[in-house]
């Protein structure tokens, strides 16, 4: 297979051009609030383009803290709270909406120049959208356009991108994942990552906080729909008890998913009140993404999250409801 063969993302020119125009700017890449591997890889990389072209690229997030896992990827780059950070202009990566950014983007007074996401049902809020649902990450996305133009891939970059394509494609192993995203995958291991070594800080580095955690999680499961559903909750108190927080719940749903017969596995996560719902499964037609649309949130066909501050036992029941009938429809369409 020729590279020239594969189905290469459009508009990697215009992308840039505008990353060229920004020079001499401060400009705030923004990621999504609880960032993981596609977030700061995406965020990284972007500021390793910028960088190269003149500009002045601050990452920006709402929760700045990492887990131990991401801290390695960021390089020489850090975190900053958008609070705290004056730029002339913004980009979001990974976000579907603006409001994915966080709180403070409701007082942006203009829009963002510049999006790089894969989420479907992505709202086009910024003034240039470089939006390919068919894609497995945002970093997939600067990846091909990377190598598409002929830039000069840095080994930072590299290890950034080949770490948010890794965690979004379940280690290459998920739905989207085509030929080529291993192609890009190969060419990023070429530029300097290494693939035993972000394996290990992504999947080998938990603490055995998380681990109690998990096990209580596990111990939390609930089977629905004859079994197609599992659904797992963490409550404060489980995060009071093992002293851990929102942070360490990364990957967990993927426990429930793992379950022979389970299709859809929806992992519930409540901490001061504040409610996150995690919606996964290895089946397109199962549209996760609209279920998660009727509470507030989105995401893809096989992966979405909603938040909310309902009270667990209305919120679980209505889900459950909304799930089943997507079952349902999938069934009556095989």
């Amino acid at each position: 297979m020729d590279a020239r063969d594969l189905d290469h993302f459009s508009g990697y020119e215009m992308f840039f051009e505008i990353c060229k125009s920004l020079s001499g700017k401060t400009i705030g890449i923004i990621g999504h609030t609880r960032p993981d591997g596609d977030c700061i890889g995406s965020q990284v990389a972007m500021a390793e383009i910028l960088n190269s072209f003149g500009a002045k690229p601050v990452l920006l997030n709402e929760t700045p803290k990492l887990s131990d896992n991401l801290l390695p990827f960021l390089g020489n780059y850090q975190i900053n709270s958008p609070k705290d950070t004056t730029v002339d202009e913004y980009i979001f990566v990974d976000c579907g909406t603006m409001s994915r950014g966080g709180m403070f983007t409701k007082n942006l007074i203009k829009k963002p120049i510049m999006s790089i996401d894969h989420h479907m049902g992505n709202e086009l809020f910024a003034e240039n959208n470089f939006v390919f649902s068919q894609a497995t990450a945002a970093s997939e996305i600067i990846a091909d356009y990377a190598y598409q133009f002929g830039f000069q891939v840095t080994k930072t970059m590299a290890i950034a991108l080949y770490a948010g394509i890794v965690t979004d494609t379940g280690k290459f192993s998920y739905t989207f994942t085509v030929a080529r995203t291993l192609y890009l995958g190969a060419r990023l291991i070429y530029d300097g990552a290494n693939p035993n070594e972000v394996f290990r800080t992504i999947y080998q580095n938990e603490s055995r906080e998380k681990f109690a955690l998990l096990q209580r999680f596990i111990q939390s499961f609930r089977f629905f729909a004859d079994g197609k559903i599992c659904l797992g909750v963490i409550r404060d108190e489980d995060f009071l008890t093992t002293g851990t927080d929102m942070n360490n719940t990364e990957g967990m749903i993927n426990f429930p998913r793992s379950i022979k017969g389970v299709l859809i596995a929806v992992a519930v996560q409540i901490l001061n009140g504040h409610t996150k719902v995690s919606l996964r499964t290895d089946i397109p037609e199962i549209r996760l993404d609209l279920v998660a649309t009727k509470f507030g949130g989105g995401g893809h066909a096989c992966a979405a999250t909603f938040s909310t501050h309902g009270i667990e036992n209305k919120i679980i029941p209505n889900l459950i409801n909304e799930l089943q009938e997507q079952l349902k429809l999938f069934t009556q369409s095989q």
